[in-house]
């Protein structure tokens, strides 16, 4: 045998094994469990970051699922800010065993389930649970008592419910994204076991967007729902949301806290003192 002829031969050796390693590689990669996040999931914050005169009691913690702001001197987060879609939703199981938080430091007073129990409030969720079920991992970022108000039972189970509902809703069926952000007012500083301090009223900010839609799509005419909520008894005839409707700007009158910071000026300003049904 030539060289040359030698050479082919080993050349077409070589290119059958390579066939071989390639082909039996590509049986063997697993395809991917989900497509990637970028393509769903836009950042919490992406409507801007609130912010008030008074930063050191702004602990702000950045999740996957959600941001906050958490407060060490009331126990609770003076915001969340979170977005939803369908994509968020799935077949994971409701957790429902609230646990202190882990991404807290170390010195902060760690919450107890037990300052809950028997108090006649509800530990009420700030981003609800029902639109974190994509994962397990997900829905139990929902449960950390960083995520939780005092609340008490009608106003958790059925006026602030009836707008989650609505929310969920929007995204699952109407293939709306939702930019939202909550908390809640406290002037009275009444607490929990003189620890977890009890919102006077809950708030929320809901910007309704198309699926997919990210703050260059902000314009005058987008529908923003806001509602302040007193934290207290409500009759059946009280139960809806609608009832609650107000504007951004009393909310942050209220709270101190600037809203919507990231959209421009011009179209905040209409934004912020409309009430749109």
């Amino acid at each position: 045998m030539t060289r040359s002829h030698w050479h082919r031969v080993v050349f077409v050796l070589v290119l059958f094994v390579a066939t071989i390693v390639v082909f039996d590689g590509c049986k063997n990669v697993e395809e991917p469990t989900d497509p990637p996040i970028s393509l769903f999931f836009s950042a919490p914050t992406e409507l801007g970051v609130p912010t008030d005169a008074t930063p050191d009691d702004d602990i702000l913690l950045r999740r996957f699922q959600y941001t906050l702001s958490y407060n060490p001197v009331l126990n609770v987060a003076n915001w969340v800010s979170w977005n939803e879609d369908s994509a968020w939703y799935g077949p994971a199981p409701r957790r429902d065993a609230f646990v202190h938080d882990p991404d807290l430091p170390a010195s902060f007073t760690r919450i107890l389930d037990s300052y809950y129990t028997g108090s006649g409030y509800d530990r009420g969720h700030i981003v609800g649970s029902e639109c974190r079920t994509r994962n397990d991992s997900d829905n139990q970022s929902t449960f950390y008592f960083s995520n939780v108000f005092p609340q008490t039972p009608d106003l958790n189970r059925e006026t602030w419910y009836s707008l989650e509902y609505y929310c969920d809703s929007l995204s699952k069926e109407a293939n709306k994204t939702l930019y939202v952000m909550a908390g809640g007012v406290y002037n009275t500083k009444k607490r929990l076991k003189n620890v977890v301090t009890v919102p006077d009223s809950c708030w929320k900010v809901v910007v309704v967007m198309d699926r997919g839609s990210r703050l260059r799509h902000v314009t005058k005419n987008t529908r923003v729902i806001a509602v302040m909520m007193n934290n207290g008894t409500y009759t059946t005839a009280d139960n809806n949301w609608e009832r609650y409707r107000t504007t951004v700007r009393n909310i942050e009158q209220q709270t101190g806290y600037d809203l919507l910071r990231s959209v421009p000026k011009d179209i905040q300003e209409v934004l912020e003192t409309t009430i749109r049904e």
